[in-house]
């Protein structure tokens, strides 16, 4: 496209690709949307070395990493804000947002698809969330057939073992806590207005809740052993909410 738009690309069910794109409609940049078929060439490529997807083309410059992308989207486009103007709080805001992005985003990934591993079919369900009807067809065979492949490099990139598992589902306890510790009763984590902490804490653990507000079609929540040893947890009410009061209609086009 040549209309001068920011284009991201994203997997539709990633949550950290949720965490850039709630960022998007949040301050109503209108964008383009490609979703990437997991295990395709143009995701090997965009993927190749240390990069990682979401990625965003905003103007000559082509950022990676959903921390990154929210920071060039605010000195874009400072109203509204989702760093707090006071010092102090903007200063807790981003901590938190660093906390989960190293202390849910990539523990949540771990656990649940480690959780999948033996559903196959669930599998491929999940990761051509989006995707055309066709190139969804193409996608359920391939993956089928390169299971043990794509298992193994999964494995191998994102540290999927047994004792690797159990310590992120420790993480994952913790970081409900930590939720219900900050916000002390409130409706936010820092302040009386919606920041990145909480936006990055709701795109993050979004699997925790499946909110019906998510912009894409995932297939009905699967089965987790973790998630129903946390049902109860109020820190899970609390995203439940900041899904349904926070999260903006799609500025995409």
């Amino acid at each position: 496209m040549s209309d001068g738009l920011p284009v991201l690309w994203q997997y539709s069910f990633s949550n950290y690709n949720e965490k850039a794109r709630w960022a998007l409609d949040f301050k109503g940049i209108r964008h383009r949307r490609h979703s990437v078929m997991p295990g395709w060439p143009r995701n090997l490529w965009l993927s190749r070395g240390d990069r990682t997807l979401p990625l965003l083309d905003l103007g000559a410059r082509r950022i990676m990493d959903s921390t990154r992308i929210i920071a060039a989207l605010e000195e874009r486009v400072t109203d509204p804000a989702l760093y707090p103007a006071d010092p102090e709080e903007r200063r807790r805001a981003l901590e938190l947002e660093d906390f989960f992005d190293e202390h849910a985003g990539h523990d949540m990934r771990r656990v649940g698809f480690w959780e999948l591993r033996e559903d196959v079919r669930y599998a491929r369900d999940f990761r051509t969330t989006d995707q055309p009807r066709v190139a969804r067809a193409i996608g359920r065979v391939v993956l089928r057939v390169g299971f043990p492949f794509v298992w193994r490099y999964m494995s191998a990139r994102y540290g999927f073992t047994e004792e690797a598992v159990e310590r992120s589902r420790e993480t994952l306890a913790a970081a409900l806590d930590r939720i219900e510790s900050e916000r002390d009763g409130g409706p936010y984590l820092v302040g009386d207005s919606f920041t990145v902490a909480d936006l990055t804490a709701a795109a993050l653990l979004y699997p925790m809740v499946w909110p019906p507000e998510f912009q894409y079609r995932l297939p009905p929540a699967p089965a987790s052993a973790f998630v129903d040893s946390v049902r109860g947890h109020p820190a899970l009410d609390w995203l439940s909410e900041i899904w349904r009061n926070c999260r903006p209609v799609s500025a995409a086009v």
